[in-house]
């Protein structure tokens, strides 16, 4: 939009719309759809027998670590937080009967190797595969 590009066909599915298949979101569902039952990505992830958030910071400190310019380690944090989504998405997935026990576990295998291949370049990625529990 901000380039004026026209994004034909977006109104063949429901992207914009909250409540489709087309689009999820972890924290509605999780908290039943209600704003009081927000849940924490760290607490579900936990409880689920996953890592959970990096060791030594979480989101309130993005805003200093930016401000510093400290951009890197903003943005390995928020890798790292993409990489939980993705396994709490997995178990919410193998839950609803989408994906079956295989197919989890081929998921998190080819997820783990990526995160390997570069474990150089992000710390937090790697304490994120620590738990291998799905």
């Amino acid at each position: 939009m901000i380039n004026r590009v026209m994004g034909s066909g977006l109104q063949v599915r429901s992207y914009f719309h909250r409540y489709t298949e087309d689009a999820l979101d972890l924290c509605d569902v999780l908290g039943s759809f209600t704003g009081q039952a927000k849940v924490k990505l760290d607490e579900i992830a936990k409880v689920l027998g996953l890592a959970g958030k990096p060791q030594g910071i979480d989101g309130s400190q993005v805003e200093d670590l930016a401000n510093t310019g400290r951009i890197d380690q903003v943005a390995d944090y928020c890798e790292a937080d993409v990489f939980t989504t993705y396994r709490v998405w997995l178990v919410y997935e193998l839950f609803r009967g989408s994906i079956n026990p295989a197919e989890i576990e081929w998921s998190e295998t080819q997820a783990r190797e990526f995160i390997m291949s570069r474990r150089k370049s992000n710390r937090y990625l790697l304490a994120a595969i620590g738990n291998q529990g799905s």
